[in-house]
């Protein structure tokens, strides 16, 4: 809780990043001919979306929201929730676990529990797990992050099992995408990183739609 405040009316406030943002795209939104998927994350999510929108053509569309917020600010709460609930979809591919640092991971779980059931209620739903973050080498796993990727993806594969849902380990396949893979910050991927993500993620996709 060490990031919640609350203001006079009782209402819930997180310490914000520096920068906030949010990206949805949406596209042939009144087609109905295919099922209908939507990636829900953050920049990594971003990332890999255009590959994944170009490998499940004439198989399925695909909608993207990628955002900084919080899981537990409103505003996240909200906008994803509005946007599940815009749009019928067969498959929910979720991942997002590198935001809000600073939120116990008691907090983290119950949020992301809480937003899953909400999604699941609507929509097969599959579970990223975390991509590994990298030091400045490329090659050798932050001691930084190392420890509340683990802790996340944990929460998230103890979420999978309660709910019965499908887990598409990303951050395995993350541990092996180094070097020229990886975009110099150690946290993004590079254009061939991204493409490896979004077959892994594509795949998961397809299994979920049989």
């Amino acid at each position: 809780m060490e990031n919640i405040t609350f203001d006079t009316e009782g209402k819930t406030k997180t310490v914000k990043e520096d920068i906030e943002w949010l990206r949805l795209w949406c596209e042939d939104t009144n087609d109905e001919t295919l099922p209908r998927v939507a990636l829900i994350g953050d920049s990594i999510t971003e990332g890999y979306f255009r590959s994944v929108f170009n490998a499940l053509k004439g198989i399925a569309r695909v909608d993207v929201l990628a955002t900084s917020y919080s899981i537990r600010s409103a505003a996240y709460q909200n906008m994803v929730k509005s946007f599940v609930a815009d749009s019928h979809y067969a498959v929910v591919h979720y991942n997002y676990g590198l935001h809000a640092y600073s939120v116990a991971d008691d907090a983290y779980e119950s949020e992301c529990s809480a937003m899953i059931e909400y999604i699941s209620a609507r929509a097969k739903v599959v579970l990223g797990t975390s991509t590994t973050v990298l030091d400045s080498d490329l090659k050798t796993e932050s001691e930084y992050w190392k420890e509340k990727v683990r802790a996340r993806n944990q929460r998230l594969e103890k979420i999978a099992k309660k709910q019965g849902l499908l887990v598409d380990d990303l951050n395995a396949l993350s541990q092996t995408l180094l070097g020229e893979y990886r975009a110099p910050d150690g946290v993004h991927f590079s254009e061939k990183g991204y493409q490896a993500l979004a077959k892994k993620v594509a795949e998961s996709i397809k299994k979920a739609l049989v």
